[in-house]
Parts: structure tokens; C-alpha cells; sequence
């Protein structure tokens, strides 16, 4: 089975543009149980990513957070970066121990 090439210049991949930096803000300070996540928003235009992207994010961590084994303190943090191309959520529990 032949595949064909993947055309990276019909998606738009091949204009590089000068960085700009992105607006880094403090979005709120969510609870799921015993955790407190504070969620940030990374946005490539304006000043806060679009609405349903910290929405997904807090609908993602609920899930995934049940999957680690808690910390001493049930912190974290959970980002929601709206780029350019794409739209990334990244959920980190601290790791401290006393």
C-alpha cells in the first residue's frame, strides 16, 4: 500500500512568521475534591484563549486528575494553550512530598 506524501505547504506549514509573544494569563483557581488546580491560558491572539477552551480543559482534568495518585497536597496547575495552528491542554500535578 502506497501512501501519498504529506503535503505540508496545502495546510499553510510552510510560511514562517515572526514569533510574537502570547498573552499568559491567570484564568481562576478550580476544585475537583480534594484537589485545587490553578488554570492558566496561553493565547497566540488576545489577551485570554477562546471561552470553550478552559471549559474543555476543567472537563478534561476531572477525568485525568482521578487517574494519578495524589500528591501530599492536591495541587497542580492545568494550562490551556490556544495557538496558531492548534490548541493544546496539559494538566501537572505537583509531585512534592514532605
Amino acid at each position: 500500500m502506497a501512501f501519498e506524501p504529506f503535503d505540508r505547504a496545502a495546510l499553510g506549514w510552510n510560511r514562517m512568521e515572526p514569533y510574537k509573544p502570547r498573552a499568559f494569563r491567570f484564568i481562576e483557581l478550580c476544585r475537583f475534591g480534594k484537589w485545587q488546580m490553578k488554570l492558566y491560558g496561553i493565547a497566540c491572539l488576545g489577551e485570554f484563549p477562546r471561552t470553550e477552551l478552559p471549559a474543555a480543559a476543567k472537563k478534561i482534568a476531572v477525568t485525568e486528575l482521578a487517574k494519578f495518585e495524589p500528591n501530599d497536597f492536591y495541587l497542580g496547575f492545568i494550562g490551556a494553550h490556544d495557538g496558531r495552528n492548534a490548541a493544546l491542554i496539559f494538566i501537572s500535578p505537583k509531585k512534592w512530598r514532605r
